[in-house]
């Protein structure tokens, strides 16, 4: 009797998270998709990934961009409210874009610090939907 309830107890924590967590998110994406506009597009031809950020509110102080799952970690630091930066890629990972996410986290004088993620894309295609959190 007692593992049923220490069950049933464990398994409305779990869901109660994952509640919260989809409606913190909804709630940051309301919030940011209107402010922040960052794409990552690949361009086989030139054989490179062009990323552009973009802060609306034009308040941005710097951002901190990284390519997540290379071999050699790209990081790098940008001042001001934009940017479009192109990365060197001979083709597309073994195992897709999805392993290999953008990431940003931008120090905005509004908000403070907020992470943007989006997934590379080749170029034609639609862009990824953009993930935001409050670090």
């Amino acid at each position: 009797m007692n593992k049923k309830i220490t069950l049933a107890v464990v398994l409305t924590i779990i869901a109660f998270g994952i509640g919260l967590s989809i409606v913190q998110n909804t709630q940051n994406s309301e919030k940011y998709s209107g402010v922040f506009y960052l794409d990552a597009t690949f361009y086989k031809d030139k054989k490179y990934v062009e990323i552009k950020f973009d802060d609306l509110t034009q308040k941005t102080t710097s951002s901190v961009l990284e390519i997540q799952g290379m071999e050699t970690s790209f990081q790098k630091t940008f001042t001001g409210s934009n940017f479009t930066i192109q990365v060197p890629f001979d083709s597309v990972p073994k195992y897709g874009w999805k392993t290999m996410p953008v990431t940003l986290v931008v120090e905005h004088s509004e908000f403070g610090k907020v992470g943007v993620k989006v997934d590379i894309h080749d170029f034609g295609e639609p862009p990824g939907n953009m993930i935001f959190s409050e670090p």
